[in-house]
């Protein structure tokens, strides 16, 4: 019998549920591009990016409130993350109705993406606290479910935005300087996966080294996080930063897909960190 219940029908739902959302933001890509052109699918690809990231942050905020233990807190929670539509109404809103009706889509396909995903998840946090068929709402935004929605937003991080914003950077590049600007972005991307190795080595090694009481400072660590944030973001930041002053759109597009691509890199870190605690 189908039923939220079961914890493997639950996976199955959300994996679904991900897959439909998979295909209507590719859709929303592929309108963005008709009209808008490389443009078009970089601003698409950044007010998805946005909502997501306006839903994250309400995941972090809105645990803190004792209400959201409740189904008050779900509803809230839910509200919270559909609003993450705004910035494609204000796309819509924008639209003329004399222009083509395809410069709408993508707007539409933005809207239905976001409101699939948090419906999905709300449905999904309820079914988590419901036990025999009875709702145990205190559970709410607890350690279950906080593991539920790091789990739910690892799998877009990890096989959507990472990838996507990371191969828009490598186009944008080529499309700028060519094989030159290929390569530049493709070592600036290395940065993030490369950096996480040196620094995560180089923690180690300090705190065996406090252990061993060879060293009683945490110095090196922070040196190494504050080179490997700056190296990171810093050759993005000041790639839109010029970008801007000249007037160069590429270069804006392609600061802005680096920013997002980093940017999603450090928050799958971050999740996985979360659903691997204590283990």
């Amino acid at each position: 019998m189908f039923s939220l219940e079961n914890s493997f029908i639950r996976i199955l739902f959300a994996v679904i549920i991900q897959i439909v959302c998979l295909v209507t933001a590719i859709f929303g890509i592929v309108y963005a591009r008709e009209h808008g052109k490389w443009a078009g699918s970089i601003r698409f690809l950044s007010q998805l990016a946005i909502s997501f990231a306006w839903l994250v942050l309400g995941t972090v905020i809105l645990p803190r409130f004792n209400f959201c233990h409740s189904l008050s807190g779900l509803a809230v929670y839910t509200t919270w993350g559909t609003l993450g539509i705004v910035p494609f109404v204000f796309s819509l809103l924008k639209v003329q109705q004399k222009e083509n009706p395809f410069n709408r889509y993508d707007a539409i396909l933005g809207i239905i993406t976001v409101l699939l995903f948090c419906g999905a998840l709300a449905v999904l946090l309820y079914y988590q606290c419901v036990t025999n068929g009875v709702l145990i709402a205190d559970k709410l935004f607890l350690e279950d479910s906080l593991n539920a929605i790091c789990c739910f937003f690892l799998l877009p991080v990890i096989l959507f935005f990472t990838p996507i914003f990371s191969l828009s950077a490598l186009i944008s590049g080529a499309l700028r300087e060519k094989f030159s600007g290929f390569l530049k972005n493709l070592l600036l991307l290395a940065v993030a996966p490369v950096g996480f190795i040196i620094f995560t080595g180089t923690a180690l090694r300090q705190l065996e080294k406090i252990h061993s009481g060879q060293a009683d400072n945490i110095f090196s660590i922070f040196a190494a996080a504050v080179c490997w944030v700056i190296f990171m973001f810093v050759p993005y930041g000041l790639m839109l930063w010029y970008g801007k002053k000249e007037q160069d759109k590429m270069k804006i597009h392609n600061g802005i897909a680096g920013i997002w691509a980093v940017n999603f890199f450090m928050l799958g870190l971050f999740l996985l960190g979360y659903i691997c605690r204590g283990r």
